[in-house]
């Protein structure tokens, strides 16, 4: 292992560690509201799968990294590892397209007869959404993984570069790629919807105050900040996964610097962005310093 690579994969770690706290918070905060209310709102519900994808995501990363560190290689571990960073990545940007579109729903008005009705049964229809998508693919991960065909994996880049002119090799590939667009391009719209509504809110909200920091413009700010950090990773993150599945799986160590980076800025800004998880966070801070004062 060069000096090289041993940079990158230190680096990695660091900004893997730095990931955790604030998704470890967000779901420990939400299962002890769970526990105490026997309840979640539709958008803490979001929230907490978001997160523990995000964790999911780390541990598989920490045991990456472990391997190459160790150069503990197995062939067919690593043809299973690609399918379960395909998943949880795809995991990733469907929960924040549809946080994104919960979002939407909620802050935008549009006067369609769809939109109206779409805002009213999204509560409903989201188990049924997420139970479908997520077991749907994971099944489809896991009877790939699972397939004994060795020809599609006879090197070990698994860039879907490599693979042979066999539709039982990159089909795969390519419906999580053509499902992770298709989540990308929705998760743009809704969110940029969300920004263009919530600044034209902003502009009347100067106007027709004196102040310009009230309590109602500050909600809104905190908005468009969760708003864009997520539409950013997003993005982000689907073009990691389309340069490690498609061009060269060498990328995968500064790519998973930004996703780590992406993870601890989305974690940031929903805490901040959520009432309930911020007024948390500030409580715990303060109690530990009262606590470091006492000593």
């Amino acid at each position: 292992m060069d000096t090289e690579e041993i940079t990158w994969i230190s680096i990695n770690i660091v900004t893997l560690t730095i990931s955790l706290p604030g998704n470890i918070f967000i779901i420990v905060v939400n299962i002890v509201d769970f526990f105490k209310n026997r309840r979640l709102l539709l958008s803490d519900q979001l929230i907490f799968g978001f997160s523990m994808v995000n964790i999911l995501h780390a541990l598989q990363k920490w045991n990456i990294l472990y391997k190459d560190l160790f150069h503990v290689v197995k062939n067919e571990y690593d043809k299973k590892a690609i399918y379960v960073f395909m998943y949880l990545n795809m995991c990733t940007l469907w929960f924040s397209t549809l946080l994104i579109l919960h979002f939407c729903l909620k802050i935008v008005n549009i006067n369609h007869r769809f939109y109206i009705c779409l805002q009213r049964r999204f509560p409903k229809l989201f188990p049924w959404i997420i139970i479908t998508f997520i077991l749907g693919y994971f099944f489809l991960s896991l009877g790939s993984a699972l397939d004994t065909n060795q020809e599609c994996f006879l090197n070990k880049t698994f860039s879907a570069m490599d693979l042979p002119d066999s539709p039982r090799c990159y089909w795969p590939f390519l419906i999580f790629l053509i499902i992770c667009g298709l989540c990308s391009l929705f998760c743009s719209v809704s969110a940029m919807t969300i920004i263009i509504s919530l600044l034209k809110h902003l502009n009347r909200i100067q106007k027709n105050t004196e102040s310009s920091r009230s309590p109602n413009m500050e909600s809104h700010i905190r908005a468009v900040r969760t708003v864009t950090t997520l539409l950013a990773a997003n993005i982000l993150m689907f073009s990691s996964v389309f340069t490690v599945t498609m061009i060269t799986p060498k990328a995968i160590y500064p790519f998973g610097i930004v996703i780590s980076i992406c993870h601890t800025f989305s974690s940031y800004f929903l805490i901040k962005g959520t009432r309930k998880l911020d007024k948390t966070l500030e409580h715990f801070l303060n109690h530990c310093s009262s606590s470091k004062n006492q000593w």
